[in-house]
């Protein structure tokens, strides 16, 4: 009887543990896998204030994508375009701009290598660009930010 039970047991710890979803690439500075993650920041003064994290993510695979997510303060409009200049300063002309709906109070952007690559300290760099918010109804520039490297 205790065999029994003792068995069963076993096969069903086996079938759980067999059928649990699997994770094989982790993102994490410390890793010891093939993902390279560049991070910067820009922060935003003005109306709209806030610190939003920018990183560069290259996956052993060739994959890449530049994310930028983070707070914003002071963000009343419901749909803004993030505009990534040329330049250090927001009057420089576009470089790259992205739609974002509903981002009030927290960003959140991913920017796939299809669609455009850019990276940091790469090809398409955008370190040292501006990142302007813009209101897309009023047309008016509600923030901008320089990208830089976070300071220690």
């Amino acid at each position: 009887m205790k065999l029994t039970y003792s068995v069963a047991l076993c096969l069903l710890a086996l079938g759980l543990v067999h059928g649990a979803p699997q994770m094989f690439i982790w993102v994490c500075d410390g890793c010891t896998y093939g993902t390279k993650v560049s991070k910067a920041e820009a922060e935003f003064n003005g109306d709209v204030t806030g610190k939003l994290a920018v990183e560069h993510i290259l996956g052993e695979d060739g994959s890449s994508s530049l994310e930028i997510k983070g707070p914003l303060e002071g963000l009343l409009a419901a749909r803004v375009h993030f505009r990534i200049h040329e330049g250090p300063t927001c009057e420089s002309g576009i470089f790259h701009k992205e739609k974002c709906d509903n981002c009030q109070s927290y960003i959140s952007l991913k920017i796939l290598k299809s669609r455009k690559l850019l990276t940091i300290g790469g090809e398409n760099d955008v370190l040292n660009k501006a990142l302007s918010v813009i209101d897309t109804r009023r047309g008016n520039m509600l923030g901008c930010a320089q990208i830089v490297l976070p300071q220690p």
